[in-house]
């Protein structure tokens, strides 16, 4: 009958080690996290500035038909009024089912509008008269979550209409610097 051998000090894992490397696990595991994170925000900035590119189309296809773009839901023109994508795929009423099937809304799509902090989603809204011909100008406006986008509004100065003026505080406005903007006449810098 032969004895087993023990496993010598050598030959096993001390606790020190262990816990240096759970400790090296648990580091790489939140750097990844931190890199997913990032990761995904900005892949919904990227599709925040891909669906106002969409809209933007949308209304460009409106305004060839009718020589204006439409008012901003019961708004009249000349309003400071929006429409919000929290209203449903169809929160520009006039484009749709006309225009499109649908138009995007935002990713998160919560939180209030996107000139204060926090407020994901789309707004449309503050169409004006320009030169005497009503409907010319229009605010297409998101909130980025990246705080070093170089398109957000703290970076190009976004203008809104009603009056014209700066967005963001970075600017001398009153608003989030983290608005973007894809609008004809929007000023940017």
């Amino acid at each position: 009958m032969s004895m087993k051998k023990f496993p010598t000090r050598a030959e096993s894992f001390t606790l020190i080690e262990m816990l240096i490397v759970i400790a090296i696990i648990g580091l790489l595991a939140s750097l990844i996290i931190v890199n997913l994170a990032s990761s995904a925000m900005k892949a919904r900035d990227a599709k925040r500035k891909a669906d106002l590119a969409t809209i933007h189309s949308v209304l460009s296809l409106y305004y060839d038909a009718h020589g204006e773009y439409p008012v901003a839901g019961t708004c009249g023109y000349n309003t400071n009024c929006y429409v919000f994508s929290t209203g449903g795929s169809a929160w520009i009423p006039a484009l749709v089912p006309t225009y499109t099937s649908a138009l995007p809304v935002d990713p998160i799509n919560s939180g209030g509008p996107p000139w204060v902090a926090g407020g994901y989603e789309y707004s449309y809204g503050n169409v004006l008269t320009v030169n005497g011909q009503q409907g010319q100008a229009y605010d297409l406006t998101a909130q980025l979550e990246n705080p070093n986008d170089p398109e957000r509004c703290g970076v190009k100065n976004w203008k809104w209409y009603y009056p014209p003026q700066s967005w963001c505080t970075a600017f001398g406005g009153s608003y989030s610097n983290q608005i973007y903007e894809d609008s004809p006449y929007s000023g940017g810098q």
